[in-house]
C-alpha cells in the first residue's frame, strides 16, 4: 500500500467549551460517551496507523484537541462532511443521526465513501436511510447486542461490530486496594435515560440492611450539555430533580441526606474513587445502552458492576463473574446488598473485571478493527456478516435472524419490516410496554 487512506471523523462538541481532549490516555475528562471515544478512536488510530491512514478531526470547537491529528472546524455535520470532501478525504465517519434527511441528502451529492456509527440504535427512519444511502458503505454498531437487534433488517448488510476503545492503563489500581466495605458509586449522566432514579428510590430501602451504606454519585445533568439549567440541587434538571430525586434522597428538613454525597462532573480524578468503590451502579435501567462505557471503567477498576439485564451490559458485564445484572428494583437492592455483605466476592469480581475489561475492550484492538474496515471500505470488498451471540432467545434474535434468512431466500419479502420497525408500532397503538 503506497498511498495513506484519508480519513475524516466529525466530532459534535459544541457544548464541550473548554474541555480538555488532548490527551485520551487520561481517560474521559467529563464529556459525553459518543464524543469522548470519537476522540480517541481516531487518536489511537493515527497512533497506530499513521504510516498507512491520515487522520483528520472536524470538530465543531478546533480547540484543546490531541495535537496530532489534522484539526478542521465545522458548524455542523453536513458541514463536517462538506469539508471532508475538500480535504481529499476518502471516507467520512460520524454519529448516524435521527430525523435529519439533510446529511444523507448531502452524501448523495459527494464524491466520498461515509461510514455512519450508531452510539445509540436509530428509529425506523434513521435506519432506513443508512441501508439506503449509496455512499454510506459500512455501518458500525458499538455492541453485539445491538447489532443482533439489526439482524433482519435491510441496514444489516452494511452492519459491523466494533466495540468502543479503552485504555485501562490508568485505570487499574497499581496496589492492592482495601476498601471501606460500605460504599455504593454511581457513575453517569444525571438523566432519566441513564437510570439514576432506579437506585435514588430504592436507596432507603438499602440503608434499612446497611444503616452504614454511602452512595457516592459521580456526574451531572450538565454531561452532554455545560449550559443545562439545573434544579435546586444543582444535580439534573428541575422537572426530573424534583419528581424523581429529591422525594426519595431528603432528609427530615428536605436537604439531601447525608448517606448521599454529589460531586459533580469529574475527569480523571473520579479514578480513585471508583477504585475505592464496593459497588459501582451503571445505568440501573439499561435504557439507551448499546456498549455502557461506564460500566468498563468500574471494571478497570477492579470494582464490579451492578446494572440492568439488557441491552448493552450484557456485553460489557459477565453476571456473577464481574458483576450482577438484575430486571427490577427489587434485584437491584439485592444485588448491591449481596456484593456489600460478601465482599469477598466483590473482591473476586473485580480481579475478573479488571481481565476481562483488558482482554475484550483493549484500545489496541479497537484500532485494528477500525484499520481494517477502513481497508475494506477504501477497496470496495464485501462485509462479512456478523455472527449471532448464543443469547438466541434475548430480543427475539432467533426470530431475527431466521427472518433474515427467509428474505435473502426468497427476496419478493425483501421489504418487510423487521422487527425493530414494528416493535415502536405495537408499542404505540396497544401501550405495550416493553424495553428493549
Amino acid at each position: 500500500m503506497n498511498e495513506k487512506i484519508r480519513v475524516g471523523f466529525y466530532l459534535q462538541n459544541r457544548g464541550y467549551l473548554n474541555v480538555d481532549l488532548r490527551v485520551p490516555e487520561r481517560g474521559n475528562p467529563g464529556i459525553g460517551g459518543t464524543e469522548f471515544t470519537t476522540v480517541a478512536t481516531a487518536y489511537y488510530l493515527n497512533k497506530f496507523y499513521s504510516n498507512h491512514l491520515d487522520i483528520c478531526l472536524l470538530a465543531n470547537i478546533p480547540n484543546l484537541l490531541p495535537s496530532s491529528l489534522n484539526v478542521y472546524q465545522a458548524e455542523s455535520l453536513v458541514d463536517a462532511a462538506i469539508k471532508s470532501e475538500q480535504e481529499g478525504c476518502d471516507i467520512f465517519v460520524f454519529k448516524s443521526t435521527q430525523g435529519d434527511d439533510e446529511i444523507y441528502d448531502k452524501l448523495r451529492q459527494l464524491k466520498i465513501k461515509a461510514i455512519a456509527r450508531s452510539n445509540n440504535t436509530p428509529y425506523r427512519e434513521g435506519l432506513n436511510q443508512i441501508a439506503n444511502c449509496p455512499q454510506i458503505k459500512a455501518h458500525v454498531c458499538v455492541g453485539h447486542e445491538q447489532l443482533d437487534l439489526l439482524r433482519d433488517h435491510k441496514v444489516f448488510e452494511k452492519s459491523v461490530l466494533i466495540f468502543n476503545p479503552f485504555n485501562a492503563n490508568n485505570f487499574v489500581p497499581k496496589k492492592d486496594i482495601v476498601k471501606a466495605g460500605n460504599t455504593v458509586v454511581f457513575l453517569g449522566n444525571i438523566h432519566p435515560a441513564k437510570g439514576f432514579h432506579h437506585l435514588a428510590r430504592v436507596w432507603f430501602s438499602i440503608l434499612k440492611h446497611r444503616p452504614d451504606a454511602k452512595l457516592i454519585v459521580i456526574g451531572s445533568g450538565k454531561l452532554y450539555d455545560l449550559n443545562q439549567k439545573l434544579g435546586k440541587w444543582g444535580i439534573a434538571e428541575e422537572g426530573y430533580e424534583a419528581q424523581w430525586i429529591r422525594p426519595f434522597l431528603s432528609d427530615e428538613k428536605g436537604n439531601i441526606h447525608d448517606s448521599v454525597n454529589f460531586m459533580g462532573l469529574l475527569g480523571a480524578e473520579k479514578i480513585d474513587i471508583l477504585q475505592q468503590a464496593d459497588v459501582g451502579v451503571a445505568n440501573p435501567s439499561g435504557l439507551t445502552e448499546t456498549f455502557c462505557s461506564v460500566a468498563v471503567e468500574f471494571q478497570a477498576c477492579g470494582t464490579p458492576v451492578v446494572s440492568a439485564a439488557q441491552g448493552g451490559l450484557l456485553d460489557t458485564v459477565v453476571h456473577g463473574k464481574t458483576g450482577l445484572l438484575c430486571k427490577n428494583d427489587k434485584e437491584l437492592v439485592k444485588n448491591i446488598l449481596y456484593l456489600l455483605n460478601n465482599p469477598s466476592v466483590a473482591q473476586q469480581f473485580g480481579k475478573n473485571a479488571i481481565q476481562f475489561v483488558k482482554e475484550k475492550f483493549d484500545y489496541r484492538n479497537n484500532a485494528r478493527q477500525w484499520f481494517e474496515l477502513f481497508m475494506d471500505v477504501y477497496y470496495d470488498k464485501p462485509l462479512m456478516p456478523q455472527p449471532m451471540k448464543e443469547n438466541y432467545f434475548y430480543n427475539a434474535k432467533f426470530f431475527r435472524e431466521g427472518m433474515r434468512l427467509f428474505k435473502k431466500a426468497v427476496p419478493l419479502f425483501y421489504q418487510t419490516p423487521a422487527l425493530i420497525e414494528i416493535k415502536p408500532l405495537i408499542k404505540h397503538f396497544f401501550k405495550i410496554n416493553y424495553r428493549g
